[in-house]
């Protein structure tokens, strides 16, 4: 049973790796948005995808998107670079099977349900109910799979 077991924590792993990766990727991104006129780049981006500019809603969003300031980017992606952290810090964790790394996953992965929750609430979509079930599916292995992880040590002999 370990080995099957084990199978879905490397997965775990991969995930949560390449969840690190996207969000460093996504704070440099956002960071090479400072100075730049932000209503510009949002008209570039409704060209790009051929959208109809004349529509309410899309004038409406390039109008929101001219009030972002420097301010909100440099938050953003601050938020981006401790996402990235503790995604990163997750994944090596759960990969040298620390325990403090599976509480962090599974807290960290818990407060997310009430939300994914309330998003499905709101529009149900595949992709909604699929990360809802993915996020469960974590949570629910690691709180039955203790065995997988090494308790420390302690440095005072038992007797």
């Amino acid at each position: 049973m370990k080995k099957k077991s084990e199978t879905f924590l490397k997965f775990i792993i991969i995930e949560k790796f390449f969840l690190g990766i996207v969000f460093s990727l996504l704070s440099f991104g956002i960071l090479s948005l400072i100075n730049k006129d932000m209503e510009k780049f949002a008209a570039d981006i409704v060209y790009f995808f051929n959208l109809n500019t004349d529509n309410y809603y899309i004038d409406y969003i390039i109008e929101k998107i001219a009030m972002v300031k420097n301010g909100t980017i440099i938050g953003v992606s601050v938020g981006m670079v401790f996402l990235a952290a503790l995604n990163l810090a997750m994944s090596y964790g759960l990969h040298k099977r620390r325990v403090w790394a599976e509480w962090l996953t599974v807290g960290a992965t818990s407060l997310l349900i009430p939300f994914e929750v309330y998003e499905i609430i709101q529009e149900q979509t595949a992709i909604k109910i699929g990360v809802l079930i993915l996020n469960i599916t974590i949570v629910y292995y690691l709180a039955k799979h203790k065995e997988l992880f090494k308790k420390k040590k302690s440095l005072v002999p038992e007797g």
